[in-house]
């Protein structure tokens, strides 16, 4: 209850006067207003307490905050403040489609980390989560295999490509338990991670568990070093569909 109260605060917030930095961080990576509402898009703003104050007025304690992973207890002086401020916020969803945990995108720029995720929680275990699968699953079982790209906006940036099979590990090496979840709905997987050193050596340590799983893998590496988000805007959907398209055919 209190992530999707969070949720739905986050949306509100960035509909609002302060989220126009959000919105416009959104516009320039080509994310429509439709796009933005499909996938519960939200802004966290600055002041550090709008979260605390909404959770407070509905009735919950400091410790149902503290375990929600979205409340801090002040490491100096007394009170608590939100764990997501000033960051372009992506709600994370269960594979039945429940709201259980948040990433944050900073928007100033320097501020680190670029994404902050909830911390596990009794309904949040990021290693059996992976972003966008409670929309894909349908769409990977009648495709016969889901890509796999790296983060919140490559997903965006391609389900709205109309590659809607789409998902990502949310902040954490591929692990066993999300190959299981993927294996259930698609026997196959393209992996479209960045083309950088970190991309590849993501994708060199999913292959392995991937195959250990009986997975039928391909890997896709975009021309001129781009991710797929850059890539697809840079170019078109129908481009990057086609890309798709050749590596599953083939």
């Amino acid at each position: 209850e209190i992530q999707e109260l969070a949720a739905q605060h986050f949306a509100r917030t960035l509909a609002g006067s302060s989220g126009s930095e959000a919105r416009g961080y959104l516009a320039r990576r080509g994310v429509r207003p439709e796009t933005c509402h499909e996938f519960a898009l939200g802004y966290a703003e600055r002041s550090g307490q709008s979260v605390v104050r909404l959770l407070e007025q509905h009735g919950f304690t400091i410790e149902e905050m503290e375990l929600s992973g979205l409340v801090l207890r002040r490491t100096e002086g007394s009170g608590y403040y939100d764990r997501f401020r000033h960051r372009l916020i992506f709600p994370i969803h269960s594979e039945s489609g429940k709201i259980i945990a948040f990433g944050g995108r900073a928007l100033g720029e320097g501020e680190e980390p670029k994404y902050l995720n909830s911390p596990e929680t009794a309904v949040y275990h990021k290693g059996n989560v992976l972003y966008n699968l409670n929309r894909a699953r349908k769409e990977s079982q009648q495709a016969g295999f889901t890509v796999i790209v790296e983060g919140y906006m490559d997903v965006i940036g391609v389900y709205s490509a109309g590659v809607k099979n789409v998902v990502a590990p949310c902040g954490t090496a591929l692990t066993q338990q999300q190959v299981s979840a993927l294996r259930r709905h698609a026997p196959g997987v393209v992996i479209n991670f960045d083309p950088d050193k970190a991309g590849r050596n993501a994708t060199e340590r999913s292959i392995e568990v991937l195959l250990n799983e009986r997975m039928q893998v391909r890997v896709l590496e975009l021309p001129d070093g781009v991710d797929p988000d850059e890539y697809i805007l840079a170019n078109s959907a129908g481009a990057y569909i086609d890309l798709v398209k050749n590596h599953t055919q083939r």
